[in-house]
């Protein structure tokens, strides 16, 4: 069972992580200069008015998905359009990520700021699993049906060939690495049925929790 709380808080993570972003003020100068130039209407009711009203919009991050420059971006552009709540794992750097996206948002426009709810699983829950498989184990020769099926980009195999000496012939022997890249793999186990050689299972994730500061 998954359990889901909203703050209207100062998030303040043990050991808070500043997520580096390489260009971060040429790219907000970009997306400042965009939204002048399209305009951003102005959204002045609170969440929890949209919310009595019925018109209430979450973005959903994915309970076990923890691509923080992802995360922080998509945090930025959707406080921009004026979405109701962000929806994150229950993990200190993805919390970090999307505050910084939503102050990063209000410094370019006075937007209102939305609220942030945590995922947070006390059981076993489809929301909260990873793919995971040992990239040793698959044949080189293997068409990788996985990474082409990945939406989230979650998976990277590559080939690894050494050459060893057996009697008077040469022999490629080899080995795949790579495998789930964890951060990015949020769970939709479209991967589990198209793997040919059935190497691929899913583990249940669980987050850490931390502590709130609420102002």
């Amino acid at each position: 069972m998954a359990l889901n709380f909203s703050i209207n808080a100062t998030i303040s993570p043990p050991n808070p992580v500043k997520v580096n972003y390489k260009n971060s003020s040429k790219t907000l100068q970009n997306v400042k200069n965009l939204v002048n130039k399209i305009g951003v209407p102005s959204i002045t009711s609170s969440p929890h008015e949209s919310l009595q009203k019925g018109n209430w919009v979450k973005l959903i991050c994915g309970a076990s998905f923890e691509d923080v420059v992802d995360i922080r971006n998509l945090s930025l552009v959707y406080t921009l359009v004026g979405v109701d709540c962000i929806d994150c794992a229950a993990d200190a750097s993805v919390v970090s990520a999307v505050s910084q996206g939503i102050e990063a948002a209000r410094e370019i426009l006075p937007v209102r700021r939305p609220w942030t709810m945590i995922s947070v699983n006390d059981d076993e829950d489809l929301h909260f699993r990873k793919a995971e498989f040992d990239p040793e184990d698959c044949p080189l020769d293997c068409s990788r049906p996985c990474e082409k099926v990945c939406p989230a980009d979650a998976i990277l195999l590559e080939g690894k060939k050494s050459t060893a000496e057996v009697s008077h012939s040469t022999n490629m022997i080899g080995e795949s690495k790579g495998g789930v890249i964890t951060e990015r793999c949020y769970g939709c186990g479209r991967c589990f049925p198209v793997c040919p050689y059935d190497k691929i299972s899913e583990c249940n994730y669980l987050g850490f929790l931390f502590i709130l500061e609420i102002d």
